[in-house]
């Protein structure tokens, strides 16, 4: 008994101080500003909120101009009587980066895309769309910040 608490203990050390650190962090060496907005105002009104926290940091400053964002959603299969089965749901972002007024790259595109299933239930398919443009944002985001980090 007392073997497997000391190697449960062991375990639970080892795993718990591993040094996981997330590759997109808080902590980073540039400011971000968002100067333009086109396209979805959904998906803007997103970035926009979370670039937030980017804005004004440092000396090493980039205004990110979101040239075109947009949602498209498209039937990828139908049932025997010809309803929705299968929706695919496609999320596109072309931004410029400037940094200090010089254009570094110019309609960068970013591309995001999730399958899935219909619901019987108009208004549940709704939400769960809602979800799945909010958790595709989320990712569309962490990957123009990891793109400026590595800049």
């Amino acid at each position: 008994m007392m073997k497997k608490v000391i190697f449960i203990c062991i375990i639970f050390l080892f795993v718990s101080s591993c040094g996981y650190e997330p590759l997109i962090s808080k902590n980073t060496n540039f400011s971000l500003k968002v100067i333009e907005l086109g396209g979805s105002s959904k998906i803007n009104y997103k970035i926009k909120s979370r670039l937030k926290i980017y804005e004004e940091k440092n000396n090493n400053n980039y205004n990110l101009e979101i040239v075109d964002s947009k949602i498209n959603k498209i039937i990828t299969s139908k049932d025997i009587k010809g309803n929705p089965k299968t929706h695919k749901l496609t999320i596109k972002l072309n931004i410029n980066l400037k940094k200090n007024s010089n254009l570094i790259d110019q309609d960068k595109n970013f591309i995001i895309s999730a399958n899935y299933d219909t619901m019987s239930s108009k208004f549940e398919l709704k939400k769960y769309e809602e979800n799945i443009i909010k958790n595709l944002t989320e990712k569309i985001i962490d990957n123009v910040i990891l793109y400026i980090q590595t800049l």
